[in-house]
């Protein structure tokens, strides 16, 4: 009668054995719908783990937003999402060195460095990631991580931003919203 353990192992022999009862149709429904989506997340997440360490960086910029927000039957890690942004930031991918920029600046799953998360920003921004040019007119808006507070540039930084001149298009709308309303904003006080 000892206590159960906090940790979990991996039960091969179980698996296999729920697996063969969805496939014959012993279990059935939406017990058997459930498992068969996360056999599928699981097979994908193996399969884009292989490619990302094969050096796809795409696959590795799958890996670090899956592992930011726990998709895909991971557990939501962080300092693993950084790691694989870092990855993809090492081989020039500009998605890459735009968020592990973000995370090095913010101290996010990184160690906080001012200096190395706004060059990773910059280098981002001046790639063409929208990301990026968000996150340092922000960072000019406010004078944050090591920036003066400086309108002009929030203002040049918001205009790259919005106005489709990037060609590394990863801002999400409610972003794109908030740095179009900042925009505006700056441009009716000049």
């Amino acid at each position: 009668n000892a206590e159960m353990g906090t940790k979990l192992l991996p039960a091969v022999q179980v698996r296999n054995n729920i697996r063969d009862l969805v496939e014959n149709g012993v279990i059935d429904g939406e017990l058997a719908e459930h498992w068969k989506e996360a056999m599928g997340e699981k097979e994908k997440v193996e399969k884009t783990k292989k490619k990302a360490e094969d050096g796809d960086v795409e696959a590795m910029i799958d890996l670090g937003k899956w592992y930011c927000g726990g998709s895909f039957g991971l557990v939501k890690n962080i300092k693993e999402a950084y790691k694989w942004y870092k990855k993809a930031a090492d081989l020039k991918n500009t998605r890459g060195m735009a968020v592990a920029g973000w995370h090095v600046a913010n101290g996010v799953g990184a160690e906080k460095n001012n200096c190395q998360g706004i060059a990773l920003t910059m280098s981002a921004a001046e790639r063409g990631s929208d990301v990026a040019c968000y996150n340092l007119a922000v960072r000019y808006l406010n004078g944050r991580d090591g920036l003066p507070e400086d309108k002009k540039e929030a203002i040049y930084w918001y205009k790259r931003a919005t106005d489709g001149s990037c060609s590394v298009r990863h801002l999400m709308k409610k972003a794109l919203a908030d740095a179009k309303a900042k925009l505006e904003a700056l441009e009716a006080n000049e």
